[in-house]
Protein backbone atom coordinates (compact mmCIF):
# COMPACT_ATOMS: atom_id res chain seq x y z
CA UNK A 1 0.00 0.00 0.00
CA UNK A 2 1.11 3.49 -0.91
CA UNK A 3 0.38 6.32 0.75
CA UNK A 4 -0.06 9.92 -0.55
CA UNK A 5 -0.72 13.24 0.62
CA UNK A 6 -4.23 15.37 1.68
CA UNK A 7 -2.48 18.13 -0.46
CA UNK A 8 -1.08 16.42 -3.54
CA UNK A 9 -2.39 13.12 -4.81
CA UNK A 10 1.66 12.73 -7.45
CA UNK A 11 3.91 11.88 -4.61
CA UNK A 12 3.37 8.49 -2.83
CA UNK A 13 5.53 7.01 0.27
CA UNK A 14 5.65 3.87 1.80
CA UNK A 15 4.11 2.66 4.98
CA UNK A 16 7.58 3.17 6.84
CA UNK A 17 7.71 6.60 5.83
CA UNK A 18 3.93 7.59 6.51
CA UNK A 19 4.50 6.53 9.76
CA UNK A 20 8.01 7.79 10.51
CA UNK A 21 7.23 11.31 9.32
CA UNK A 22 3.07 11.53 10.16
CA UNK A 23 3.21 14.97 7.67
CA UNK A 24 3.74 15.42 4.24
CA UNK A 25 6.94 17.63 3.09
CA UNK A 26 3.71 20.25 1.67
CA UNK A 27 2.04 20.04 4.97
CA UNK A 28 -0.46 17.17 3.71
CA UNK A 29 -1.82 14.33 6.01
CA UNK A 30 -1.30 10.81 4.71
CA UNK A 31 -4.18 8.84 3.47
CA UNK A 32 -3.81 5.43 1.91
CA UNK A 33 -3.78 6.14 -2.05
CA UNK A 34 -6.36 3.67 -2.47
CA UNK A 35 -8.97 2.00 -0.45
CA UNK A 36 -9.53 -2.13 -1.22
CA UNK A 37 -12.71 -3.55 -1.21
CA UNK A 38 -12.91 -5.80 1.81
CA UNK A 39 -13.74 -9.72 0.60
CA UNK A 40 -16.85 -10.34 0.85
CA UNK A 41 -16.66 -13.28 2.77
CA UNK A 42 -15.90 -11.22 6.06
CA UNK A 43 -19.74 -9.65 5.83
CA UNK A 44 -20.99 -12.77 4.87
CA UNK A 45 -19.70 -14.11 8.06
CA UNK A 46 -19.22 -11.33 9.97
CA UNK A 47 -21.31 -12.08 12.89
CA UNK A 48 -19.65 -15.45 13.78
CA UNK A 49 -16.30 -12.89 14.01
CA UNK A 50 -14.51 -11.48 17.13
CA UNK A 51 -13.07 -7.83 17.12
CA UNK A 52 -9.78 -9.46 16.77
CA UNK A 53 -10.64 -11.16 13.48
CA UNK A 54 -12.42 -8.47 11.74
CA UNK A 55 -10.06 -5.85 12.38
CA UNK A 56 -7.08 -8.86 10.94
CA UNK A 57 -8.70 -8.76 7.94
CA UNK A 58 -9.43 -5.38 7.53
CA UNK A 59 -6.13 -4.31 8.21
CA UNK A 60 -4.66 -6.99 6.01
CA UNK A 61 -7.09 -5.56 3.07
CA UNK A 62 -5.04 -2.36 3.37
CA UNK A 63 -1.66 -3.58 4.91
CA UNK A 64 -1.25 -6.95 3.24
CA UNK A 65 1.73 -6.15 1.24
CA UNK A 66 4.07 -3.97 3.67
CA UNK A 67 3.69 -6.70 6.87
CA UNK A 68 4.00 -10.15 6.19
CA UNK A 69 1.06 -12.17 7.24
CA UNK A 70 2.22 -13.45 10.64
CA UNK A 71 3.85 -10.63 11.70
CA UNK A 72 0.61 -8.56 11.00
CA UNK A 73 -1.77 -11.12 13.10
CA UNK A 74 0.86 -10.29 16.21
CA UNK A 75 0.63 -6.76 15.97
CA UNK A 76 -3.09 -6.70 15.71
CA UNK A 77 -3.65 -9.28 18.71
CA UNK A 78 -1.45 -7.41 20.22
CA UNK A 79 -3.74 -3.98 19.48
CA UNK A 80 -7.01 -5.42 19.72
CA UNK A 81 -5.99 -7.43 23.25
CA UNK A 82 -9.46 -6.64 25.05
CA UNK A 83 -13.12 -6.68 23.85
CA UNK A 84 -15.66 -3.18 22.47
CA UNK A 85 -19.15 -4.58 23.59
CA UNK A 86 -22.41 -3.55 22.29
CA UNK A 87 -24.73 -2.90 24.95
CA UNK A 88 -28.32 -2.37 23.93
CA UNK A 89 -30.09 -0.01 25.76
CA UNK A 90 -33.49 0.18 24.67
CA UNK A 91 -34.94 -1.04 21.31
CA UNK A 92 -33.20 0.05 18.68
CA UNK A 93 -30.68 2.05 20.77
CA UNK A 94 -26.93 0.56 21.28
CA UNK A 95 -23.87 1.70 23.04
CA UNK A 96 -20.40 0.73 21.56
CA UNK A 97 -18.21 0.96 24.47
CA UNK A 98 -14.45 1.31 23.14
CA UNK A 99 -13.25 2.02 26.92
CA UNK A 100 -12.46 -1.70 27.95
CA UNK A 101 -8.29 -1.13 27.28
CA UNK A 102 -5.88 -0.51 29.48
CA UNK A 103 -6.12 3.39 30.05
CA UNK A 104 -9.94 2.94 29.21
CA UNK A 105 -10.37 4.45 26.24
CA UNK A 106 -10.59 4.09 22.06
CA UNK A 107 -6.89 5.92 21.81
CA UNK A 108 -5.41 2.62 23.49
CA UNK A 109 -6.15 0.23 19.99
CA UNK A 110 -4.72 2.79 17.63
CA UNK A 111 -1.45 3.34 20.29
CA UNK A 112 -0.68 0.05 21.10
CA UNK A 113 -1.79 -1.08 16.96
CA UNK A 114 1.09 2.22 16.09
CA UNK A 115 3.86 0.95 19.04
CA UNK A 116 3.74 -2.38 17.85
CA UNK A 117 3.67 -1.69 14.11
CA UNK A 118 6.53 0.86 14.73
CA UNK A 119 8.87 -1.76 16.54
CA UNK A 120 8.40 -4.09 13.49
CA UNK A 121 9.40 -1.00 11.00
CA UNK A 122 12.34 -0.20 13.13
CA UNK A 123 13.59 -3.63 13.55
CA UNK A 124 15.52 -2.61 9.79
CA UNK A 125 17.93 -0.16 11.93
CA UNK A 126 17.86 -1.67 15.47
CA UNK A 127 20.17 0.58 16.80
CA UNK A 128 18.45 3.47 16.02
CA UNK A 129 16.84 5.54 18.72
CA UNK A 130 12.66 6.89 18.31
CA UNK A 131 11.73 10.18 19.72
CA UNK A 132 7.92 10.10 19.93
CA UNK A 133 5.79 12.96 20.55
CA UNK A 134 2.40 13.83 21.27
CA UNK A 135 -0.37 16.35 22.68
CA UNK A 136 -3.25 15.26 25.22
CA UNK A 137 -6.28 16.74 26.67
CA UNK A 138 -6.24 13.37 28.50
CA UNK A 139 -6.81 10.47 26.86
CA UNK A 140 -4.12 10.18 24.10
CA UNK A 141 -1.23 10.69 26.37
CA UNK A 142 -2.49 8.43 28.82
CA UNK A 143 -3.12 5.26 26.17
CA UNK A 144 0.00 6.47 23.76
CA UNK A 145 2.42 6.45 26.74
CA UNK A 146 1.32 2.90 27.73
CA UNK A 147 1.51 1.14 24.35
CA UNK A 148 4.94 2.44 24.26
CA UNK A 149 6.16 1.50 27.96
CA UNK A 150 8.81 -0.14 28.27
CA UNK A 151 10.18 -0.55 24.88
CA UNK A 152 13.45 -0.43 23.80
CA UNK A 153 15.11 1.90 21.54
CA UNK A 154 11.90 4.20 21.84
CA UNK A 155 11.28 7.68 23.74
CA UNK A 156 7.88 9.51 24.33
CA UNK A 157 7.48 12.80 25.17
CA UNK A 158 4.01 13.67 26.45
CA UNK A 159 3.10 17.00 26.03
CA UNK A 160 -0.32 18.37 28.26
CA UNK A 161 -1.66 21.73 28.98
CA UNK A 162 -0.98 23.09 32.68
CA UNK A 163 -4.29 23.11 34.38
CA UNK A 164 -6.26 21.29 31.34
CA UNK A 165 -6.12 17.67 33.08
CA UNK A 166 -7.51 15.90 36.17
CA UNK A 167 -5.01 14.00 38.34
CA UNK A 168 -6.47 10.52 36.95
CA UNK A 169 -5.70 11.52 33.60
CA UNK A 170 -2.15 12.98 34.46
CA UNK A 171 -1.12 9.82 36.62
CA UNK A 172 -1.67 7.41 33.64
CA UNK A 173 1.37 9.04 32.10
CA UNK A 174 3.59 10.72 34.76
CA UNK A 175 3.65 7.62 37.30
CA UNK A 176 5.56 5.21 34.36
CA UNK A 177 8.93 6.65 34.10
CA UNK A 178 11.38 5.15 32.48
CA UNK A 179 11.34 5.83 28.63
CA UNK A 180 7.80 8.23 28.78
CA UNK A 181 8.91 12.07 29.59
CA UNK A 182 5.64 14.23 30.69
CA UNK A 183 6.04 17.76 29.42
CA UNK A 184 3.71 20.20 30.64
CA UNK A 185 3.27 23.04 28.54
CA UNK A 186 2.39 26.89 30.04
CA UNK A 187 -0.39 26.98 27.22
CA UNK A 188 -3.26 25.64 25.87
CA UNK A 189 -3.40 22.53 23.83
CA UNK A 190 -3.48 23.74 20.33
CA UNK A 191 -0.07 24.99 21.42
CA UNK A 192 1.44 21.70 22.45
CA UNK A 193 -0.10 20.26 18.81
CA UNK A 194 2.16 23.78 17.23
CA UNK A 195 4.88 22.69 18.93
CA UNK A 196 5.01 19.20 17.36
CA UNK A 197 4.70 20.33 13.86
CA UNK A 198 6.98 22.99 14.59
CA UNK A 199 9.33 20.25 16.09
CA UNK A 200 8.67 17.80 13.01
CA UNK A 201 9.70 20.51 10.73
CA UNK A 202 13.26 21.55 12.69
CA UNK A 203 16.07 20.83 10.34
CA UNK A 204 18.40 20.87 13.68
CA UNK A 205 15.97 17.97 14.81
CA UNK A 206 16.27 15.95 11.92
CA UNK A 207 18.91 13.52 12.93
CA UNK A 208 16.58 12.78 16.00
CA UNK A 209 14.18 10.39 14.76
CA UNK A 210 11.23 11.99 15.53
CA UNK A 211 7.53 11.10 15.14
CA UNK A 212 4.25 12.19 15.96
CA UNK A 213 2.01 10.46 17.80
CA UNK A 214 -1.59 11.90 17.69
CA UNK A 215 -4.05 11.09 14.99
CA UNK A 216 -2.79 12.81 12.64
CA UNK A 217 0.11 9.65 12.57
CA UNK A 218 -1.73 7.27 9.71
CA UNK A 219 -1.10 4.33 11.99
CA UNK A 220 -3.42 5.31 14.86
CA UNK A 221 -6.29 6.23 12.44
CA UNK A 222 -6.22 2.69 10.58
CA UNK A 223 -7.28 0.28 13.34
CA UNK A 224 -10.31 2.54 13.66
CA UNK A 225 -12.03 1.22 10.67
CA UNK A 226 -12.98 -1.87 12.59
CA UNK A 227 -15.15 -0.12 15.00
CA UNK A 228 -18.28 0.21 13.09
CA UNK A 229 -16.85 -3.56 11.06
CA UNK A 230 -17.48 -4.62 14.53
CA UNK A 231 -20.27 -3.00 15.88
CA UNK A 232 -21.98 -3.90 12.78
CA UNK A 233 -21.07 -7.72 13.06
CA UNK A 234 -22.65 -7.64 16.92
CA UNK A 235 -26.20 -6.43 15.61
CA UNK A 236 -26.05 -9.40 13.04
CA UNK A 237 -25.28 -11.67 16.03
CA UNK A 238 -28.61 -10.27 17.47
CA UNK A 239 -30.48 -10.85 14.62
CA UNK A 240 -31.52 -7.66 13.74
CA UNK A 241 -32.44 -7.55 10.21
CA UNK A 242 -31.74 -3.63 9.25
CA UNK A 243 -28.06 -3.77 10.23
CA UNK A 244 -27.10 -2.64 7.41
CA UNK A 245 -29.61 0.56 7.60
CA UNK A 246 -27.89 1.29 11.08
CA UNK A 247 -26.63 4.81 12.24
CA UNK A 248 -23.57 5.65 13.87
CA UNK A 249 -23.34 8.63 15.94
CA UNK A 250 -19.62 9.58 17.49
CA UNK A 251 -18.02 12.43 19.07
CA UNK A 252 -16.08 14.43 17.25
CA UNK A 253 -12.88 16.46 17.82
CA UNK A 254 -10.33 15.67 15.60
CA UNK A 255 -13.05 13.10 13.83
CA UNK A 256 -10.55 10.39 13.49
CA UNK A 257 -13.36 8.04 14.16
CA UNK A 258 -15.45 9.43 11.40
CA UNK A 259 -12.68 9.49 9.01
CA UNK A 260 -12.35 5.75 10.00
CA UNK A 261 -16.04 4.87 9.50
CA UNK A 262 -16.00 6.72 6.36
CA UNK A 263 -13.09 4.60 5.50
CA UNK A 264 -15.11 1.40 6.20
CA UNK A 265 -18.15 2.46 4.52
CA UNK A 266 -15.92 2.78 1.09
CA UNK A 267 -14.58 -0.44 2.15
CA UNK A 268 -17.45 -2.50 2.05
CA UNK A 269 -19.47 -1.57 5.47
CA UNK A 270 -23.19 -1.48 4.83
CA UNK A 271 -24.34 1.84 6.69
CA UNK A 272 -27.20 3.90 7.22
CA UNK A 273 -26.19 7.61 8.11
CA UNK A 274 -22.96 9.03 9.79
CA UNK A 275 -23.80 11.32 13.05
CA UNK A 276 -20.71 13.49 13.68
CA UNK A 277 -21.59 15.14 17.03
CA UNK A 278 -19.99 17.82 18.56
CA UNK A 279 -20.07 20.35 21.98
CA UNK A 280 -20.36 24.19 21.41
CA UNK A 281 -17.62 24.43 20.29
CA UNK A 282 -18.61 23.02 17.17
CA UNK A 283 -16.25 24.03 13.99
CA UNK A 284 -17.53 20.86 11.67
CA UNK A 285 -20.62 22.58 10.96
CA UNK A 286 -19.46 25.47 9.51
CA UNK A 287 -16.72 23.53 7.83
CA UNK A 288 -19.10 21.27 5.95
CA UNK A 289 -21.21 24.48 5.27
CA UNK A 290 -18.43 25.74 3.31
CA UNK A 291 -16.71 28.37 6.19
CA UNK A 292 -12.72 28.46 5.21
CA UNK A 293 -10.54 25.73 7.08
CA UNK A 294 -7.55 28.04 7.17
CA UNK A 295 -8.31 30.04 10.25
CA UNK A 296 -7.30 27.97 13.30
CA UNK A 297 -6.30 30.82 15.93
CA UNK A 298 -9.79 30.31 17.48
CA UNK A 299 -9.53 29.48 21.30
CA UNK A 300 -11.71 26.66 22.58
CA UNK A 301 -14.10 27.16 24.92
CA UNK A 302 -14.28 24.41 28.17
CA UNK A 303 -16.72 22.54 28.20
CA UNK A 304 -17.75 19.28 30.24
CA UNK A 305 -16.94 17.11 27.28
CA UNK A 306 -13.39 18.36 27.24
CA UNK A 307 -11.81 15.96 24.73
CA UNK A 308 -13.41 17.65 21.98
CA UNK A 309 -12.81 21.00 23.08
CA UNK A 310 -11.00 21.50 19.71
CA UNK A 311 -10.34 25.15 17.65
CA UNK A 312 -9.72 22.85 14.58
CA UNK A 313 -10.43 19.03 13.87
CA UNK A 314 -6.99 17.86 12.61
CA UNK A 315 -9.04 14.82 10.85
CA UNK A 316 -10.70 18.05 8.56
CA UNK A 317 -7.98 17.39 5.91
CA UNK A 318 -8.83 13.75 5.72
CA UNK A 319 -12.18 13.88 5.52
CA UNK A 320 -12.52 16.30 3.04
CA UNK A 321 -10.03 14.18 0.99
CA UNK A 322 -12.41 11.03 1.21
CA UNK A 323 -15.29 13.43 -0.49
CA UNK A 324 -12.45 15.32 -2.64
CA UNK A 325 -13.73 18.51 -1.41
CA UNK A 326 -17.05 17.75 -2.33
CA UNK A 327 -19.31 18.86 0.18
CA UNK A 328 -22.63 18.10 -1.19
CA UNK A 329 -21.38 14.16 -1.74
CA UNK A 330 -20.13 14.85 2.17
CA UNK A 331 -23.76 15.20 2.99
CA UNK A 332 -25.28 12.57 1.69
CA UNK A 333 -23.56 10.73 4.19
CA UNK A 334 -22.91 12.35 7.21
CA UNK A 335 -25.08 14.72 9.19
CA UNK A 336 -23.44 17.38 11.23
CA UNK A 337 -26.15 16.94 14.51
CA UNK A 338 -26.67 20.59 16.01
CA UNK A 339 -24.07 21.45 19.21
CA UNK A 340 -24.87 19.69 22.62
CA UNK A 341 -24.50 22.20 25.68
CA UNK A 342 -23.13 21.08 28.65
CA UNK A 343 -26.70 21.38 30.12
CA UNK A 344 -27.81 19.08 27.55
CA UNK A 345 -24.75 16.71 28.67
CA UNK A 346 -25.63 16.67 32.34
CA UNK A 347 -29.58 15.99 31.87
CA UNK A 348 -28.34 13.10 29.16
CA UNK A 349 -25.90 11.80 31.74
CA UNK A 350 -28.83 11.66 34.69
CA UNK A 351 -31.70 10.28 32.00
CA UNK A 352 -29.63 7.58 31.22
CA UNK A 353 -28.82 6.47 34.74
CA UNK A 354 -31.97 6.75 35.55
CA UNK A 355 -33.96 5.40 32.70
CA UNK A 356 -31.38 2.67 32.06
CA UNK A 357 -29.50 2.59 34.72
CA UNK A 358 -26.38 3.16 32.59
CA UNK A 359 -23.95 5.37 33.22
CA UNK A 360 -22.10 7.02 30.15
CA UNK A 361 -19.46 9.32 29.58
CA UNK A 362 -19.95 13.14 28.78
CA UNK A 363 -18.61 12.46 25.18
CA UNK A 364 -20.95 9.55 24.75
CA UNK A 365 -23.55 11.85 26.00
CA UNK A 366 -23.01 13.89 23.07
CA UNK A 367 -22.98 11.09 20.54
CA UNK A 368 -26.43 10.08 22.29
CA UNK A 369 -27.68 13.52 22.32
CA UNK A 370 -27.39 13.81 19.14
CA UNK A 371 -28.93 10.02 17.70
CA UNK A 372 -31.88 10.98 19.79
CA UNK A 373 -32.43 14.28 18.26
CA UNK A 374 -32.07 12.87 15.07
CA UNK A 375 -33.44 8.92 15.43
CA UNK A 376 -35.03 7.45 12.44
CA UNK A 377 -37.74 4.95 13.77
CA UNK A 378 -36.95 1.11 13.56
CA UNK A 379 -33.61 2.45 12.62
CA UNK A 380 -30.95 1.12 14.83
CA UNK A 381 -28.28 3.75 16.14
CA UNK A 382 -25.12 2.69 17.74
CA UNK A 383 -23.51 5.32 19.84
CA UNK A 384 -19.73 5.31 20.49
CA UNK A 385 -18.88 5.36 24.06
CA UNK A 386 -15.17 6.42 23.69
CA UNK A 387 -13.75 6.53 27.44
CA UNK A 388 -14.98 5.51 30.50
CA UNK A 389 -17.18 7.94 32.97
CA UNK A 390 -14.41 7.48 35.58
CA UNK A 391 -11.72 9.04 33.04
CA UNK A 392 -13.93 12.65 33.72
CA UNK A 393 -14.59 11.74 37.50
CA UNK A 394 -14.47 15.33 38.72
CA UNK A 395 -17.16 16.54 36.13
CA UNK A 396 -19.28 12.76 36.48
CA UNK A 397 -19.40 13.68 40.20
CA UNK A 398 -20.31 17.04 39.66
CA UNK A 399 -22.94 16.43 37.74
CA UNK A 400 -24.63 12.95 38.98
CA UNK A 401 -23.85 14.16 42.69
CA UNK A 402 -22.29 10.85 43.36
CA UNK A 403 -18.88 8.93 43.65
CA UNK A 404 -18.01 7.02 40.96
CA UNK A 405 -15.87 3.80 42.05
CA UNK A 406 -12.56 4.23 40.05
CA UNK A 407 -11.86 0.79 38.06
CA UNK A 408 -8.57 -1.30 38.63
CA UNK A 409 -7.34 0.30 35.03
CA UNK A 410 -7.26 3.60 37.07
CA UNK A 411 -6.11 2.65 40.49
CA UNK A 412 -2.80 1.62 39.13
CA UNK A 413 -1.66 4.57 38.11
CA UNK A 414 -2.43 6.53 41.32
CA UNK A 415 0.03 4.80 43.70
CA UNK A 416 2.83 6.14 42.11
CA UNK A 417 3.59 10.05 41.93
CA UNK A 418 6.22 11.86 39.52
CA UNK A 419 6.52 15.04 38.51
CA UNK A 420 6.92 16.09 34.75
CA UNK A 421 9.25 18.80 33.42
CA UNK A 422 7.63 22.44 32.96
CA UNK A 423 8.75 23.95 29.45
CA UNK A 424 6.78 27.18 28.13
CA UNK A 425 5.16 26.94 24.70
CA UNK A 426 8.75 27.50 22.53
CA UNK A 427 10.56 25.23 20.10
CA UNK A 428 13.58 26.31 21.48
CA UNK A 429 12.22 24.68 25.38
CA UNK A 430 10.66 21.35 23.31
CA UNK A 431 14.20 20.75 21.06
CA UNK A 432 16.45 21.32 24.28
CA UNK A 433 14.25 18.83 25.67
CA UNK A 434 14.24 16.37 22.84
CA UNK A 435 18.18 16.63 22.50
CA UNK A 436 18.79 15.71 26.22
CA UNK A 437 16.95 12.49 25.27
CA UNK A 438 18.98 9.54 25.63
Amino acid sequence: MYFISTNSPTNSVSLKEAVDHCMAPDGGMYMPKSLPAIPKALFNNISDMSLKEIAYVAITSLLGDDVPPEELKTIVDSAFAFDAPLRKLDDNIYVLELFHGPTLTFKDYGARFMAHLMRFLDRQKPDTTRNVLVATTGNTGGATANGFYGLDGVNVAVLYPKGRLNRTQISQFTSLGENIHPLEVAGTVEDCKNLIQQAMADPTLTASNLTGANSINIARLLPQIAFPMHAYARLREAGISNADKAVYSMPCGNLSNLVGTVMAKRMGLPTGKLIAATNTNDQLSKLMSGAPDNDRKQTPRHTMAPSIDMSFPSGWPRLKKLYDGKLDDMAEDIIAAPPTSDMQIAETIKELRQQFNYTIDPHGAVAYCAAKELATPNVPMVIFATGHPAKQLDIMTKITGEPLELPVQLMRFMTVKRHATIIPPTLPALRKHILSLK
